[in-house]
Protein backbone atom coordinates (compact mmCIF):
# COMPACT_ATOMS: atom_id res chain seq x y z
CA UNK A 1 0.00 0.00 0.00
CA UNK A 2 2.55 2.28 1.15
CA UNK A 3 4.45 1.38 -2.16
CA UNK A 4 1.01 2.44 -4.22
CA UNK A 5 1.07 6.17 -2.45
CA UNK A 6 4.93 6.82 -3.22
CA UNK A 7 4.24 5.98 -7.03
CA UNK A 8 1.48 8.03 -6.91
CA UNK A 9 3.47 11.15 -5.15
CA UNK A 10 6.04 10.50 -7.94
CA UNK A 11 3.88 10.59 -10.95
CA UNK A 12 1.82 13.63 -9.38
CA UNK A 13 5.35 15.82 -9.01
CA UNK A 14 6.47 14.53 -12.39
CA UNK A 15 3.05 16.45 -13.84
CA UNK A 16 3.59 19.43 -11.86
CA UNK A 17 6.89 19.52 -12.69
CA UNK A 18 6.30 19.28 -16.98
CA UNK A 19 3.08 21.62 -16.67
CA UNK A 20 5.42 24.21 -14.91
CA UNK A 21 8.75 23.82 -17.62
CA UNK A 22 6.03 23.92 -20.40
CA UNK A 23 5.07 28.08 -19.13
CA UNK A 24 8.08 29.11 -18.65
CA UNK A 25 9.22 28.13 -22.70
CA UNK A 26 6.16 29.81 -23.30
CA UNK A 27 6.62 32.94 -21.99
CA UNK A 28 10.91 32.87 -22.88
CA UNK A 29 9.86 32.51 -26.66
CA UNK A 30 7.00 35.27 -26.31
CA UNK A 31 9.71 37.61 -24.40
CA UNK A 32 12.53 36.79 -26.97
CA UNK A 33 9.33 37.25 -29.86
CA UNK A 34 8.60 40.68 -28.69
CA UNK A 35 12.16 41.45 -27.76
CA UNK A 36 13.18 41.02 -31.48
CA UNK A 37 10.18 43.23 -33.10
CA UNK A 38 11.12 46.01 -30.91
CA UNK A 39 15.07 45.83 -31.39
CA UNK A 40 14.49 45.83 -35.46
CA UNK A 41 13.94 49.50 -35.67
CA UNK A 42 17.04 50.67 -34.11
CA UNK A 43 19.14 48.72 -36.33
CA UNK A 44 17.25 50.09 -39.22
CA UNK A 45 17.56 53.68 -37.64
CA UNK A 46 20.98 53.11 -37.24
CA UNK A 47 21.51 52.26 -40.72
CA UNK A 48 19.91 55.02 -42.09
CA UNK A 49 22.59 57.20 -40.03
CA UNK A 50 25.01 55.88 -41.63
CA UNK A 51 23.86 56.15 -45.44
CA UNK A 52 23.00 59.83 -44.52
CA UNK A 53 26.17 60.28 -43.44
CA UNK A 54 27.44 58.87 -46.77
CA UNK A 55 25.37 61.07 -48.34
CA UNK A 56 26.60 64.42 -46.67
CA UNK A 57 30.14 62.81 -47.25
CA UNK A 58 30.00 62.72 -51.02
CA UNK A 59 28.50 66.24 -51.15
CA UNK A 60 31.94 67.73 -49.60
CA UNK A 61 33.62 70.28 -51.91
CA UNK A 62 36.99 69.33 -54.11
CA UNK A 63 39.60 71.16 -51.93
CA UNK A 64 41.89 71.04 -55.24
CA UNK A 65 39.41 73.47 -57.35
CA UNK A 66 39.22 75.96 -54.65
CA UNK A 67 40.29 78.95 -56.25
CA UNK A 68 44.01 81.05 -55.05
CA UNK A 69 42.06 83.87 -53.98
CA UNK A 70 40.09 81.57 -51.00
CA UNK A 71 43.32 79.44 -50.14
CA UNK A 72 45.21 82.72 -49.16
CA UNK A 73 42.87 85.31 -48.56
CA UNK A 74 43.85 84.69 -44.70
CA UNK A 75 47.74 85.07 -45.40
CA UNK A 76 49.15 88.39 -44.82
CA UNK A 77 51.78 88.74 -48.22
CA UNK A 78 52.34 92.44 -47.64
CA UNK A 79 56.35 91.88 -47.24
CA UNK A 80 56.28 90.17 -50.57
CA UNK A 81 54.06 93.15 -52.10
CA UNK A 82 56.93 95.60 -51.09
CA UNK A 83 59.96 93.31 -51.64
CA UNK A 84 58.36 92.26 -55.46
CA UNK A 85 57.54 96.08 -55.85
CA UNK A 86 61.16 97.06 -54.77
CA UNK A 87 62.96 94.73 -57.27
CA UNK A 88 60.85 96.08 -60.01
CA UNK A 89 61.57 99.51 -59.38
CA UNK A 90 64.51 98.79 -59.44
CA UNK A 91 65.11 96.42 -62.73
CA UNK A 92 62.23 97.20 -64.93
CA UNK A 93 61.90 100.22 -67.46
CA UNK A 94 61.89 103.70 -66.34
CA UNK A 95 60.75 105.06 -69.99
CA UNK A 96 57.76 103.94 -72.15
CA UNK A 97 59.96 103.88 -75.12
CA UNK A 98 62.48 101.30 -73.42
CA UNK A 99 59.34 99.39 -72.62
CA UNK A 100 58.78 96.01 -74.27
CA UNK A 101 55.79 94.15 -74.16
CA UNK A 102 57.59 90.46 -73.43
CA UNK A 103 55.41 87.77 -72.38
CA UNK A 104 57.23 85.94 -69.86
CA UNK A 105 59.67 82.61 -70.66
CA UNK A 106 57.89 79.01 -70.95
CA UNK A 107 59.00 75.69 -70.68
CA UNK A 108 58.58 75.61 -75.00
CA UNK A 109 60.93 78.32 -74.54
CA UNK A 110 64.08 75.52 -73.50
CA UNK A 111 64.71 72.94 -75.68
CA UNK A 112 65.52 69.72 -74.00
CA UNK A 113 68.49 69.37 -75.95
CA UNK A 114 70.07 72.19 -75.30
CA UNK A 115 73.20 72.89 -72.88
CA UNK A 116 72.88 74.38 -69.22
CA UNK A 117 74.88 77.14 -70.22
CA UNK A 118 72.59 77.47 -73.36
CA UNK A 119 70.03 78.10 -70.84
CA UNK A 120 71.86 80.38 -68.65
CA UNK A 121 72.54 82.37 -72.02
CA UNK A 122 68.76 82.72 -73.45
CA UNK A 123 67.64 83.47 -69.52
CA UNK A 124 70.09 86.60 -69.46
CA UNK A 125 68.78 87.42 -73.13
CA UNK A 126 65.56 87.74 -71.49
CA UNK A 127 65.86 89.20 -68.74
CA UNK A 128 67.92 91.86 -70.50
CA UNK A 129 64.47 93.10 -72.65
CA UNK A 130 61.99 92.12 -69.50
CA UNK A 131 63.89 94.18 -66.77
CA UNK A 132 66.81 96.22 -68.87
CA UNK A 133 67.49 98.63 -65.66
CA UNK A 134 69.21 95.59 -64.39
CA UNK A 135 72.79 95.07 -65.13
CA UNK A 136 72.34 92.04 -67.01
CA UNK A 137 75.68 90.93 -67.10
CA UNK A 138 76.64 89.37 -71.44
CA UNK A 139 79.30 86.96 -70.08
CA UNK A 140 77.89 82.92 -69.63
CA UNK A 141 78.69 81.78 -66.47
CA UNK A 142 80.77 78.71 -66.51
CA UNK A 143 78.31 75.71 -65.62
CA UNK A 144 79.37 71.92 -64.65
CA UNK A 145 77.47 69.26 -63.02
CA UNK A 146 78.64 68.67 -59.43
CA UNK A 147 77.57 66.51 -56.92
CA UNK A 148 76.61 68.76 -53.69
CA UNK A 149 75.59 67.53 -50.33
CA UNK A 150 72.76 69.68 -49.62
CA UNK A 151 71.89 72.19 -52.53
CA UNK A 152 70.07 71.30 -55.49
CA UNK A 153 72.21 74.30 -57.52
CA UNK A 154 74.92 76.93 -56.47
CA UNK A 155 76.32 80.27 -56.94
CA UNK A 156 79.90 80.50 -56.76
CA UNK A 157 81.99 83.93 -57.54
CA UNK A 158 85.83 83.10 -56.85
CA UNK A 159 88.56 85.73 -56.04
CA UNK A 160 89.00 87.24 -59.57
CA UNK A 161 85.58 87.52 -59.87
CA UNK A 162 84.58 84.91 -62.17
CA UNK A 163 81.35 83.28 -61.86
CA UNK A 164 80.26 78.99 -61.47
CA UNK A 165 77.27 77.89 -61.38
CA UNK A 166 77.24 74.33 -60.02
CA UNK A 167 73.90 72.03 -60.42
CA UNK A 168 73.73 68.61 -58.44
CA UNK A 169 73.40 65.10 -60.66
CA UNK A 170 70.87 64.51 -59.16
CA UNK A 171 68.52 67.00 -60.58
CA UNK A 172 70.27 66.82 -64.17
CA UNK A 173 68.58 64.20 -65.83
CA UNK A 174 64.94 66.23 -64.48
CA UNK A 175 65.09 69.02 -67.22
CA UNK A 176 62.38 70.90 -65.69
CA UNK A 177 63.68 71.21 -62.28
CA UNK A 178 66.93 71.35 -63.99
CA UNK A 179 65.50 74.70 -65.90
CA UNK A 180 63.62 75.81 -62.13
CA UNK A 181 67.83 75.68 -60.85
CA UNK A 182 69.22 77.73 -63.71
CA UNK A 183 66.57 80.13 -63.39
CA UNK A 184 66.89 80.85 -59.36
CA UNK A 185 71.17 81.04 -59.99
CA UNK A 186 70.77 83.35 -63.04
CA UNK A 187 69.11 85.65 -61.02
CA UNK A 188 72.20 85.46 -58.67
CA UNK A 189 73.97 86.56 -61.33
CA UNK A 190 71.80 89.25 -62.07
CA UNK A 191 71.38 90.59 -58.87
CA UNK A 192 75.00 90.20 -58.01
CA UNK A 193 76.20 92.21 -61.19
CA UNK A 194 73.48 94.83 -60.04
CA UNK A 195 75.29 95.00 -56.95
CA UNK A 196 71.60 93.61 -55.33
CA UNK A 197 72.84 91.55 -52.39
CA UNK A 198 71.59 90.96 -48.61
CA UNK A 199 73.90 89.99 -45.50
CA UNK A 200 71.03 87.66 -43.97
CA UNK A 201 71.83 84.39 -46.09
CA UNK A 202 67.64 83.32 -46.11
CA UNK A 203 66.96 87.19 -47.11
CA UNK A 204 69.26 86.70 -49.85
CA UNK A 205 67.67 83.96 -51.23
CA UNK A 206 63.63 84.85 -50.90
CA UNK A 207 65.11 87.75 -53.36
CA UNK A 208 66.32 86.00 -55.61
CA UNK A 209 63.52 83.60 -55.83
CA UNK A 210 61.18 86.98 -55.82
CA UNK A 211 63.64 88.49 -58.75
CA UNK A 212 62.98 85.29 -61.04
CA UNK A 213 59.23 86.48 -61.16
CA UNK A 214 60.20 90.12 -62.03
CA UNK A 215 62.57 88.87 -64.47
CA UNK A 216 59.99 86.60 -66.15
CA UNK A 217 61.33 83.34 -65.24
CA UNK A 218 58.20 82.83 -62.83
CA UNK A 219 56.58 79.75 -65.16
CA UNK A 220 60.27 78.09 -66.02
CA UNK A 221 60.55 78.02 -61.80
CA UNK A 222 56.84 77.03 -61.39
CA UNK A 223 56.67 74.20 -63.75
CA UNK A 224 59.83 72.35 -62.55
CA UNK A 225 60.41 72.96 -58.87
CA UNK A 226 58.30 70.23 -57.00
CA UNK A 227 57.77 66.82 -58.09
CA UNK A 228 55.48 64.15 -56.27
CA UNK A 229 57.70 60.82 -55.83
CA UNK A 230 56.23 57.91 -57.73
CA UNK A 231 56.70 54.67 -56.72
CA UNK A 232 55.72 52.88 -59.43
CA UNK A 233 58.81 54.16 -61.32
CA UNK A 234 61.13 54.78 -58.03
CA UNK A 235 61.55 57.95 -58.71
CA UNK A 236 62.05 60.62 -55.73
CA UNK A 237 60.40 63.95 -55.18
CA UNK A 238 61.89 67.18 -54.74
CA UNK A 239 60.42 70.52 -53.43
CA UNK A 240 63.25 73.48 -54.29
CA UNK A 241 63.45 77.13 -52.98
CA UNK A 242 62.91 79.33 -49.97
CA UNK A 243 59.38 80.59 -50.57
CA UNK A 244 56.10 78.53 -49.39
CA UNK A 245 53.60 77.13 -52.49
CA UNK A 246 51.36 79.99 -51.44
CA UNK A 247 54.01 83.12 -52.37
CA UNK A 248 55.08 81.07 -55.30
CA UNK A 249 51.90 81.50 -56.45
CA UNK A 250 51.19 84.88 -55.13
CA UNK A 251 54.48 86.11 -56.75
CA UNK A 252 53.48 85.05 -59.79
CA UNK A 253 49.86 86.74 -59.95
CA UNK A 254 50.81 89.99 -58.29
CA UNK A 255 53.46 90.41 -60.83
CA UNK A 256 51.39 89.85 -63.47
CA UNK A 257 48.61 92.43 -62.01
CA UNK A 258 52.23 94.74 -61.41
CA UNK A 259 53.73 94.80 -64.84
CA UNK A 260 50.42 96.43 -65.94
CA UNK A 261 50.08 98.99 -63.83
CA UNK A 262 53.58 99.83 -64.23
CA UNK A 263 53.14 99.95 -67.90
CA UNK A 264 49.95 102.50 -67.72
CA UNK A 265 51.55 104.61 -65.37
CA UNK A 266 54.65 104.82 -67.90
CA UNK A 267 51.93 105.30 -70.92
CA UNK A 268 50.23 107.93 -68.30
CA UNK A 269 53.61 110.17 -67.45
CA UNK A 270 54.88 110.50 -71.05
CA UNK A 271 51.56 111.35 -72.39
CA UNK A 272 51.01 114.15 -69.97
CA UNK A 273 54.17 115.33 -71.15
CA UNK A 274 53.35 115.05 -74.79
CA UNK A 275 49.85 116.83 -74.07
CA UNK A 276 51.83 119.53 -72.95
CA UNK A 277 54.37 120.04 -75.68
CA UNK A 278 51.60 119.88 -78.28
CA UNK A 279 49.85 122.52 -76.49
CA UNK A 280 52.74 124.95 -76.35
CA UNK A 281 53.41 124.33 -80.42
CA UNK A 282 49.90 124.88 -81.09
CA UNK A 283 49.26 121.54 -81.80
CA UNK A 284 51.52 121.40 -84.49
CA UNK A 285 53.08 117.42 -84.61
CA UNK A 286 56.07 118.51 -86.69
CA UNK A 287 57.18 121.06 -84.57
CA UNK A 288 56.72 118.56 -81.61
CA UNK A 289 58.93 116.19 -83.08
CA UNK A 290 61.71 118.51 -83.94
CA UNK A 291 61.83 119.52 -80.64
CA UNK A 292 62.33 115.92 -79.50
CA UNK A 293 64.83 115.45 -81.83
CA UNK A 294 66.40 118.32 -81.12
CA UNK A 295 66.79 117.26 -77.26
CA UNK A 296 67.74 113.81 -78.21
CA UNK A 297 70.47 114.83 -80.08
CA UNK A 298 71.79 117.36 -77.06
CA UNK A 299 71.35 114.54 -74.70
CA UNK A 300 71.19 111.12 -76.30
CA UNK A 301 70.74 109.16 -73.20
CA UNK A 302 68.09 110.99 -71.32
CA UNK A 303 64.48 109.06 -71.45
CA UNK A 304 62.19 109.96 -73.29
CA UNK A 305 60.01 111.86 -70.88
CA UNK A 306 63.01 113.81 -69.61
CA UNK A 307 63.74 115.06 -73.58
CA UNK A 308 60.00 115.91 -73.79
CA UNK A 309 60.61 118.06 -70.00
CA UNK A 310 63.67 119.55 -71.57
CA UNK A 311 61.77 120.59 -74.61
CA UNK A 312 58.83 122.20 -72.27
CA UNK A 313 61.25 123.76 -70.11
CA UNK A 314 62.65 125.75 -72.97
CA UNK A 315 59.76 126.71 -74.13
CA UNK A 316 58.27 128.40 -71.84
CA UNK A 317 61.78 129.68 -70.76
CA UNK A 318 61.69 131.63 -73.97
CA UNK A 319 58.10 132.77 -73.34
Amino acid sequence: MEVIWLILAILLFLGLSIAYWQKLKKEYIEYHSADSQNSQPRVEALTSKLQEQEIVLQSLPDLTQISLSSTTENQDFSDLELQLEELAKIGWAKDETCWISKPTLSCNDLSNKISPAQVIEILLAHARQFSPEFNVPYLIPRTIVEAMPSAAGQFEVDEEGWVTIKISPNFFDDRLAANAILAHEACHYILENSGIRYSDFYLNERYTDLCMFICGFGQIFLTGYRREPAQNQYRPGHRLGYLTDAEYQFANQYVIKLRELYKQKLQSKLNVKRKRLLQLVHGDESTLKRLVEYERLRSPDKLEELLYESAIDRLERGR
